[in-house]
């Protein structure tokens, strides 16, 4: 009987009968797609540092299994079986540990299961820099790192040139309403090989640290993910440590930052003082709205 057959089911065993084939040919294409994966290992040789990483690549996976999903099959669900897949050829073609910073959020490792499985090795640690640093004594390990106000700033370490970690990918990716993993991070890495222009570019720098200066910047189009205030929320202008993120459109991350600066300042009366690239990721999904 063809998976396909549009005929009736006769009775509860014919359905029955149905599930067993399609998870069968579910299993042999996965047996399929390691085999390629071997091909793919022998071709390019991907044991080398950060080979195995394409965050593009992944964006555009995941952006054709949001246009191509219908049903009742909630979406998350379809999402987590992909990363899980995703992620385990990718250590199959160049193992990886991911480093996660437990010691402020346990959620992190959550969010850092649902997208990189079970079976990629995990190395937990105490705090987000003992996770950078981790990433910066590796070849071709990653971190995830949460989002918000940081204990201490973290990401001081990171540079978008050079042999030092970056930011590579931002999580959640798809923008689904009452995911049941939801806690916003980024992924670090050592540089890659092959490297794509990210349509976010992500920024290090000094700045305000009070909401109304971050909501400010959000009218604006810059994001402030992480940010550190030693002395609480009235630091003055610039003086926070901040993580920002802010749509590249082409342009030169120096350009990118000149303008940020410059509209910061003239649009929303918010000074931004230091900015340094330290990364970027394809810009999160945001799902159209079922009809």
């Amino acid at each position: 009987m063809a998976l396909d057959d549009p005929a009736p089911p006769r009775d509860l065993a014919d359905l029955r009968a149905r599930i067993d084939a399609i998870d069968a040919e579910m299993h042999g294409l996965l047996i399929r797609r390691s085999e390629i994966i071997d091909q793919l290992i022998s071709v390019k040789r991907t044991a080398e540092t950060g080979a195995a990483f394409r965050p593009a690549r992944e964006a555009a996976m995941m952006h054709a299994l949001v246009d191509r999903h219908r049903g009742h099959l909630p979406l998350v669900t379809v999402e987590h079986v992909w990363r899980e897949v995703i992620a385990t050829f990718t250590w199959l073609q160049a193992p990886y540990t991911v480093h996660v910073a437990t010691g402020d959020a346990a959620e992190t490792r959550d969010v850092a299961r649902f997208y990189f499985g079970f079976t990629v090795p995990f190395e937990t640690v105490d705090q987000p820099s003992d996770a950078v640093a981790a990433v910066a004594r590796s070849t071709s390990d990653l971190a995830v790192v949460r989002l918000g106000e940081a204990a201490q700033p973290w990401w001081l370490g990171l540079s978008a040139e050079g042999a030092r970690p970056r930011v590579i990918g931002r999580l959640p990716f798809i923008g689904i309403d009452s995911r049941p993993v939801a806690t916003p991070a980024v992924v670090l890495s050592m540089p890659l090989r092959d490297p794509v222009e990210p349509e976010v570019q992500v920024f290090a720098g000094r700045g305000p640290a009070d909401p109304a200066a971050h909501a400010a910047l959000a009218a604006l189009g810059a994001e402030v993910l992480a940010w550190h205030a030693p002395w609480g929320h009235h630091t003055g202008a610039v003086g926070a440590d901040l993580v920002i993120a802010v749509a590249g459109n082409g342009r030169r991350p120096a350009e990118t930052a000149a303008s940020l600066v410059d509209g910061a300042r003239d649009r929303a009366g918010v000074i931004l003082a230091d900015l340094q690239p330290i990364g970027g990721y394809a810009a999160p999904i945001q799902p159209r709205p079922a009809v």
